[in-house]
């Protein structure tokens, strides 16, 4: 693995149309391998202590993994026992994904799967309005840097379900988020306590590790879809004008990342008048500013000055992670 600074210097990127690794080679970022085209990816995940274990999930066809950084791939075995997956969090050993209908699986060390009941009974009766059928699904999870038994678990549409204790029990965490479809989480890392949630129609923030929310929305762009926070705790939104049903527009989008040096006070443009909306960002390797997928193909990187589109073209992008 190439590390500058001690930072993962690859990127995995979950498509529509299947697996791809980017390589850094300087201050370029090039697409080095390809994989697992037949499948529509939704999530990724890079266990944080062997970073050439890559979780891949999958829309119809449950977990695949390689653990040489995807020179090879495979299925889990045994897979998840509801093979519609939407979101993956790897802990040391460790993988848990979200399911459609809403629920979490664990498995340990490549072991048999074990469902975190608090995260299925705690959405109970929560829907997904633009296709009720699927019910609701987990949509995101995270953990708190600062406190690796806290869980977070974002509800589309239920809003969001934290655990102190690993997984094992779950409670809801509501108190002042007043819009309950939620995309994703980000538990700060640089500020400890400090959390942020993206949401269908708002942005909110939480300084007590989501015991209370405030909302946080900024004036220019409503549909928030992606949170990161990079080495200096500065945190970038990745946010729309409008839900994905208007975006048949002719700007499509009209997408933005926003970001914010103050905890989210104030929010700053740093890219605007995207086609695609911005379904995922994680840190640079140097720790300054960020890299983004888009939903048109792109893939963005943005830095303290400026940004630069690194790819185009690509499929739908699902998800951005760094590893090995």
């Amino acid at each position: 693995m190439n590390k500058t600074n001690g930072k993962k210097e690859t990127l995995h990127l979950a498509t529509q149309s299947g697996w791809y690794r980017f390589e850094r080679r300087g201050e370029e970022w090039q697409q080095a391998q390809r994989a697992l085209t037949y499948w529509s990816l939704t999530c990724l995940a890079v266990d944080p202590e062997e970073p050439q274990l890559v979780y891949a999930g999958s829309e119809h066809s449950g977990l695949f993994l390689t653990r040489d950084g995807g020179a090879h791939w495979i299925r889990s075995n045994p897979n998840v026992p509801k093979l519609m997956l939407f979101s993956a969090l790897a802990l040391p050993g460790t993988v848990m994904v979200g399911t459609i209908p809403s629920a979490v699986y664990k498995s340990k060390n490549g072991g048999g799967w074990e469902e975190m009941e608090g995260v299925r009974i705690g959405s109970k009766g929560a829907t997904f309005p633009p296709s009720p059928e699927l019910q609701s699904r987990t949509r995101y999870l995270a953990v708190d840097p600062a406190a690796p038994a806290r869980l977070y678990a974002a509800i589309e549409v239920g809003g969001l379900l934290l655990s102190d204790d690993g997984g094992k029990s779950w409670i809801a965490a509501n108190e002042g988020l007043t819009d309950p479809d939620v995309h994703e989480v980000l538990p700060c890392e640089r500020k400890p306590g400090m959390v942020f949630a993206a949401c269908g129609d708002k942005v909110f923030r939480s300084f007590d590790r989501a015991a209370h929310w405030e909302e946080i929305t900024p004036p220019s762009h409503d549909y928030g879809m992606s949170l990161a926070e990079d080495g200096n705790g500065v945190v970038y939104l990745g946010s729309a004008r409008g839900r994905p049903n208007t975006w048949l527009r002719e700007s499509g989008a009209d997408a933005a990342i926003l970001r914010s040096r103050d905890a989210g006070s104030h929010w700053e443009p740093v890219v605007a008048g995207l086609r695609g909306g911005v379904m995922s960002m994680c840190s640079n390797p140097n720790g300054r500013g960020i890299l983004a997928g888009t939903s048109d193909g792109e893939l963005i990187s943005v830095d303290d000055s400026s940004s630069r589109v690194i790819a185009s073209g690509l499929p739908c992008i699902t998800s951005v992670a760094l590893g090995g």
